[in-house]
């Protein structure tokens, strides 16, 4: 006779099904969440929010809805931001996580078909990287539009030799590094100005895009390559993309009762957003005629992931920007990883609601911090749209400029 608790012990699946119909009954069923809900807000449908969706996965899991409408499960972003409103701490994101593994093989063929080419492609940096280059060369043939979301490359920089005993490793990604190749290294040069030495490391992929994709098994794959990496040296761990840093601290839910448990608990608690290391008192202070009105887009993984949306709006104020005020800072821009191709229809109903919002006061730019936002929202721009980085790095640059002068 086998063992329930080796059973689970062996079986991720099976433990996350478990805890997911405990943590189902901490639901109140008061609606706040559908408040701050992208689907919900746009569609007006409960189907479509939080606390239906609850309703339908509680009957999925009891097994009393075997052939039900698994379309309100699939639109979902992800994007945490009902877990962040909830008063009774539901943790949405675990349950949902829990039951789009239970309910795999019943999604329809051929969406398993896309998601499975989308995770073969994204997952891929070389791939990317050529389709990217391929992009390049032909985007003065591009729509206006499509010519904002093909980000040129700076001139080439180069990574700064480790000098300092104070080491962090920044994960290079898959996507992130063909998407905008020098925005690494712009980071690796300002930590470098700061006193920390920053490691380039990082097998390709952390396992959030097929952990998106609903192909947990492989997004595990690639969990475990990057657990198996030699930490020793290092301070701290962290990604110039918040969806990757948010999914790697997000490694000990991942393996939840598992052999790895322990080890992808250790990992996680070295793993911060990278302007934790960003120390906003060391920054140069621009000259009057360089500040610009900044409306600042904190991701979904930023600030309901990560909880540090504040980090990275202190370091723009110490350079001497002015953050303009925003209207609905909690509401996804639609991006979230691999959903704006899956679903572009919500996804783009929800890019222009989110530039609307973030433009309301006039800024001169918009920054934000994950690159699937920007690509995302660069769509609908209408003004520069950057990534935060580039603003500390154009700083430092102007300093150097300055005391050359």
């Amino acid at each position: 006779m086998s063992n329930p608790s080796q059973d689970i012990l062996v079986n991720p699946q099976k433990a996350a099904s478990i805890r997911a119909e405990a943590l189902l009954r901490t639901c109140v069923h008061c609606g706040f969440c559908n408040a701050t809900c992208p689907t919900y807000t746009l569609s007006g449908d409960e189907r479509e929010g939080p606390r239906g969706r609850l309703y339908l996965m509680k009957d999925l899991l009891a097994g009393h809805a075997p052939n039900a409408n698994l379309a309100p499960l699939d639109h979902c972003l992800s994007c945490r931001s009902c877990e962040t409103t909830c008063p009774a701490g539901v943790q949405y994101t675990e349950i949902l996580d829990a039951v789009r593994e239970h309910t795999q093989a019943d999604r329809p063929a051929s969406q398993r078909l896309i998601d499975r080419a989308l995770g073969v492609t994204l997952s891929s940096r070389a791939l990317v990287t050529t389709v990217m280059r391929v992009a390049r060369w032909l985007r003065p043939l591009a729509t206006r539009s499509t010519k904002r979301r093909i980000p040129q490359s700076d001139a080439k920089l180069l990574w700064p030799s480790a000098r300092h005993p104070k080491q962090v490793g920044i994960f290079l990604g898959c996507v992130q590094p063909a998407l905008a190749p020098d925005l690494d290294i712009k980071a690796a040069i300002i930590l470098d100005r700061l006193g920390i030495s920053a490691i380039a490391v990082g097998p390709g992929c952390c396992g959030a895009l097929p952990y998106h994709l609903h192909t947990h098994d492989k997004a595990r794959a690639k969990a475990r390559e990057t657990l198996s990496l030699d930490r020793t040296e290092w301070e701290g761990f962290t990604s110039t993309a918040t969806g990757c840093t948010a999914f790697l601290r997000d490694y000990p839910r991942l393996f939840k009762d598992t052999a790895e448990t322990l080890q992808a608990q250790s990992f996680a608690s070295h793993v911060a957003d990278l302007a934790v290391w960003v120390e906003p008192s060391l920054l140069p202070i621009l000259p009057p005629h360089l500040r610009r009105r900044i409306a600042w887009h904190a991701p979904c993984s930023l600030q309901h992931g990560l909880k540090g949306a504040t980090r990275v709006e202190a370091i723009l104020k110490a350079l001497g920007h002015t953050l303009v005020p925003t209207s609905e800072s909690a509401l996804c821009c639609g991006s979230a990883g691999p959903y704006s191709l899956r679903h572009p229809h919500w996804a783009a109903a929800l890019g222009r609601r989110k530039w609307r919002a973030l433009t309301n006061a006039d800024p001169a730019e918009v920054v934000s911090a994950n690159i699937g936002c920007l690509q995302h929202l660069a769509a609908y721009s209408d003004r520069p749209i950057r990534h935060w980085i580039d603003i500390v790095y154009e700083a430092l640059t102007n300093q150097d400029t300055s005391a050359h002068d």
